[in-house]
């Protein structure tokens, strides 16, 4: 027998006796957390904690992973770097407050000053530690549920006064909690479980506790926070003000607008987001599936009425990234086909197919299967009574699975992250007119998922615009020895007038 495998048999009856108490009875849930409270400086010492200080450094996924640039499970993830972290546990008062000052590892279009932000959190958002969330689970208040093993690890179960369930892992040598897991909402993956593992004890005083805790969340496997701790301070007199929590709010309704932009073409958004809903004979076809499904179905309403006896049948949707499909799921669930590029497929498969028992959206509670069609080349939607182009991208380095349309008639150009006039930055601004010139198209107006409707001209001049703002912000942090994500830009074009 190989020695790893010795090792796993021994692990697995290491644990199976961690599971069986004195006399051969199955050690109960409250026994199993107790001896970790015991491992990490004892429950009397835990329980009589006022507070407990954690700062460091740290790095979180953007988008919940869903911001690559393509959609491919290797695509490299884009990350938010997270300095002058501090996490404050107010134990007795059962919150937290996380304040740190965020930025993009990506080229991203908005400048955003590294000011400290403060968060506070309460619930199951602050229970992704092993002090808060072992005190939750011996709280009177939570109901213990079985002890089960995984991976040689025993795994308690257990359920919170706010009726969330949470499962905290002990590890049956050492006795410290190993990690603790939780359920959420995703409006694009339905419920998310997300796993915080607890890596790399010390002693702090006569405290035991991690620096290092990583979440993972159980689509595609994927890392959503690292966090690297430099030191815990316990007990701290004079805490920072937490900010004042705002009462419960009702979910407001969201209200989309339509404008009339050519015959048979609308501008349906809600703020600065949204985009065209086209006529054609029977049908009508709206661009972008956008945020989530409240914005998503507000769109869909607000379409359904434009033309009597006429519903939206097909949603085009740009690319996979996640505040652009995030109404995929509501679509979807109205019997709605999904129109993008090919190698969208998978990725909306994977969404469409997830599960949300928990927190059941519009698909959960009416299943329905993704209708898709392909985008390869180009997609004619052409009934006689109106032509749409549906186009691949090509050129864009924000999104490498992407689709534009263009409705010949009125010289209309739609498309999703090309441009949007309030920029501070466009990274990718020769995308435009190479598609443009590409597919040999004459535009008179844009229509963009983000900002406003613009003349052609206009827009062109707004991307020159946005470029020359990026190449004086990367030569700005370059004489101060800074070198961010997208500089130098790469500029594919040199038009009269742009710059060099």
């Amino acid at each position: 027998m190989a020695r790893s495998t010795w090792r796993k048999c021994i692990v697995a009856a290491v644990s199976l006796l961690a599971a069986v108490g004195a006399h051969g009875q199955p050690e109960s849930a409250r026994d199993l957390l107790e001896k970790a409270a015991a491992a990490m400086g004892g429950l009397a010492r835990l329980q009589s904690l006022d507070n407990v200080v954690m700062t460091g450094f740290g790095q979180y996924v953007n988008q919940q992973g869903g911001s690559a640039l393509s959609p491919d499970p290797r695509a490299p993830l884009k990350w938010t770097v997270a300095h002058d972290a501090e996490r404050v546990f107010d134990l007795k008062n059962e919150r937290a407050l996380n304040r740190d000052r965020r930025g993009s590892l990506f080229p991203f279009a908005i400048e955003r000053p590294w000011d400290r932000a403060s968060q506070v959190q309460t619930g199951v958002a602050m229970l992704d530690h092993p002090v808060s969330a072992l005190l939750e689970a011996l709280d009177p208040e939570t109901q213990l549920g079985p002890v089960s093993v995984e991976d040689g690890l025993l795994v308690v179960e257990f359920t919170i006064a706010g009726g969330a369930t949470l499962w905290l892992a002990v590890d049956p040598v050492t006795k410290k909690p190993s990690w603790v897991r939780s359920i959420g909402p995703s409006t694009t993956l339905g419920d998310i479980t997300t796993t915080t593992y607890f890596t790399g004890y010390l002693p702090f005083g006569d405290l035991e506790l991690p620096v290092g805790l990583t979440a993972v969340m159980d689509w595609r496997d994927t890392t959503s926070m690292m966090f690297n701790v430099d030191s815990y301070r316990v007990d701290v007199a004079d805490l920072p003000e937490f900010p004042a929590s705002p009462p419960p709010a009702a979910a407001a309704e969201r209200r989309a607008e339509a404008t009339r932009v050519a015959d048979k073409v609308w501008d349906v958004r809600i703020g600065g987001n949204g985009g065209a809903v086209i006529e054609f004979a029977d049908h009508l076809v709206m661009f972008e599936a956008y945020n989530n499904e409240a914005d998503t179905f507000a769109r869909l309403d607000v379409a359904d009425a434009l033309v009597p006896g006429k519903k939206v049948t097909h949603v085009i949707v740009t690319h996979h990234h996640f505040d652009h499909s995030g109404g995929v799921r509501a679509a979807v669930a109205r019997g709605l086909t999904i129109i993008a590029r090919r190698g969208n497929e998978g990725i909306f498969r994977e969404m469409v197919a997830r599960p949300a028992p928990n927190f059941p959206d519009a698909l959960a509670r009416n299943p329905q299967p993704l209708k898709f069609v392909p985008v390869d080349e180009q997609l004619s939607l052409d009934d006689g009574t109106m032509r749409v182009d549906v186009y691949r991208v090509v050129g864009h380095l924000h999104m490498a699975e992407a689709v534009f349309a263009y409705v010949p008639g009125p010289r209309i150009f739609l498309e999703g992250d090309f441009t949007t006039y309030d920029w501070d930055w466009n990274w990718w601004g020769g995308a435009y007119l190479d598609n443009v010139e590409r597919y040999g198209l004459n535009p008179a107006t844009n229509i963009p998922v983000h900002g406003i409707v613009t003349p052609f001209d206009e827009t062109i001049a707004t991307i020159e615009k946005q470029v020359a703002n990026a190449r004086d912000y990367c030569t700005r942090q370059a004489r101060a020895g800074v070198y961010p994500a997208g500089c130098p830009v790469q500029y594919s074009r040199e038009r009269s007038g742009a710059p060099r």
